[in-house]
């Protein structure tokens, strides 16, 4: 009966992996063509004006933002107790690793 059992929750994490990898290969796929919709920037330009690093940095900072943003919204529609028993058992662990 648990060999059963077993086999049974492989096939269903098996299902599960399979169903993400190709949630994630629409993705990718998605991503991809909304990249190859922008019209093409010449290359050379950019690194001469130093505008690419300019756009690292910005990209970099905006994802932070939202980022924030996301956590700032959970946390706002998360329950106070489980936030506070999620943070105990933070510190809890934290203080029961050894150094």
């Amino acid at each position: 009966m648990g060999d059963d059992y077993m086999q049974n929750e492989i096939e269903e994490l098996r299902a599960q992996v399979a169903e993400l990898t190709a949630e994630r290969t629409a993705s990718a796929k998605e991503q991809a063509q909304a990249s190859n919709d922008r019209p093409p920037a010449s290359e050379s330009a950019e690194k001469a004006s130093g505008t690419t690093e300019s756009t690292e940095v910005s990209d970099l900072q905006s994802q932070f933002q939202e980022l924030f943003e996301t956590i700032d919204e959970e946390l706002k529609a998360a329950n106070p107790l489980t936030v506070l028993v999620v943070f105990a058992l933070g510190v809890l662990v934290g203080r029961l690793l050894p150094r």
